[in-house]
């Protein structure tokens, strides 16, 4: 009994004991935002990061208060992504800690040279989140990472909110490893970004940035960029495979005998299938994209109802939207980049077609795919003025 209560307390004492190995917040600098660009001499990387100072996040103060940003970025150049790492952490007083990364945005320049540098480092550092979002600056990264954050906190939030409502796409470190791991193509928000010298932030022009389309990639290089119609297009085109744009605004305008006007229609569902037949030229791919709209305008010189031209209406925007989705996939076929994935769908449902096709795949795509593309509107209501 008494070996018992003996070995009762020592495993007792074993819950009271410290951890060895562990770390004070106040000995750490979190990395928020990270920012590659090429380096100016071939071969390097100009790696930026972006994190919080936290004495100047204390509660109740505000952004752009007199005491100035609440946030720093450091910028270091070297042969490797783990170099300019090394070489940031030697100017630190705090150890770096990646796993809070939200958002990555990688340069033009370091695009078309290939990121595959980048995405082994992420692959091969337990620590990056996965779901950290990826994006492409249209010039340098490391000036986005000095926009105006007038709505947030800190510049990579404003960045991580652009993918989070799914404005276009929502692509993440996860979504490039897995297409690459298959040899297909995929896209990420192609940012926009400049000044307002008129508007003043802490006595500086506010600097802006957007998203005025997508980059596409093939072989893990830019292969083209596309418009925000586009890229709006395609993202529904896309539907879970990164893209998944929200509430879809679209306008029509008819000139049809002696009706003449224009509609806009909001669209608060947007759903697509994507099926693949064989035939005796090869597969042939057919993509259905379904919506249900409410019509937002209506103007008619005739001044009839809304619902009176509802055919009408509804056969200009199947026009439009398969019109858009067939311009945006031309664009991806010319790139050569499946961001579709429609190989991985050949794959899963004809796979003997799909060996004979999968090691010139990118060339097939490009010049022998035929996609089908056909579009199903619904306007389920005309506003409270019908």
């Amino acid at each position: 009994m008494k070996l018992l209560r003996l070995g009762v307390a020592l495993l007792l004492m074993f819950g009271l004991t410290g951890c060895w190995s562990k770390l004070e917040l106040d000995e750490l600098t979190f990395i928020f935002g990270m920012y590659v660009d090429a380096g100016a001499e071939p071969g390097t990387v100009e790696l930026s990061i972006s994190t919080p100072l936290p004495n100047r996040l204390a509660s109740g103060t505000l952004p752009g208060t007199a005491q100035g940003k609440n946030y720093s970025t450091v910028t270091k150049t070297a042969h490797s992504i783990t170099d300019a790492i090394i070489l940031i952490q030697k100017d630190l007083s705090r150890r770096l800690e990646i796993s809070h990364i939200k958002a990555i945005v990688i340069g033009k320049d370091y695009a078309a040279n290939g990121i595959h540098e980048l995405l082994e480092w992420c692959k091969r550092q337990p620590e990056i989140p996965m779901g950290a979002y990826i994006m492409a600056a249209p010039g340098k990264a490391k000036e986005t990472a000095g926009l105006s954050a007038i709505f947030e906190q800190l510049p990579d939030q404003v960045l991580r909110n652009f993918s989070e409502l799914n404005l276009t796409y929502a692509t993440t470190i996860r979504d490039c490893l897995l297409a690459e791991s298959n040899n297909m193509g995929y896209a990420m928000n192609f940012l926009s970004f400049g000044e307002k010298p008129e508007e003043k932030d802490q006595g500086e022009p506010v600097k802006w940035a957007g998203v005025q389309g997508v980059m596409l990639f093939n072989g893990m290089k830019m292969a083209g960029t596309l418009n925000s119609d586009q890229s709006r297009a395609l993202s529904w085109a896309s539907g879970n495979l990164s893209g998944n744009v929200a509430l879809p605004m679209y306008t029509v305008i008819w000139n049809e005998q002696e009706s003449k006007g224009k509609a806009s229609a909001l669209f608060y569902s947007d759903t697509v299938s994507r099926k693949v037949r064989m035939t005796a030229d090869g597969p042939v791919f057919h993509i259905r994209l379904k919506g249900k709209a409410s019509i937002t305008l209506f103007d008619d010189n005739n001044t009839d109802e809304a619902v009176d031209h509802s055919s009408l209406i509804r056969r200009k925007l199947e026009e439009r939207i398969t019109s858009e989705v067939r311009k945006a996939i031309e664009h991806t076929q010319k790139a050569g980049a499946d961001v579709l994935q429609l190989g991985m769908l050949l794959e899963w449902n004809h796979p003997r077609e799909w060996k004979k096709l999968k090691e010139h795949w990118s060339d097939y795509y490009a010049d022998r795919a035929k996609i089908v593309v056909t579009t199903d509107i619904r306007i389920v209501d005309f506003g409270a003025s019908k």
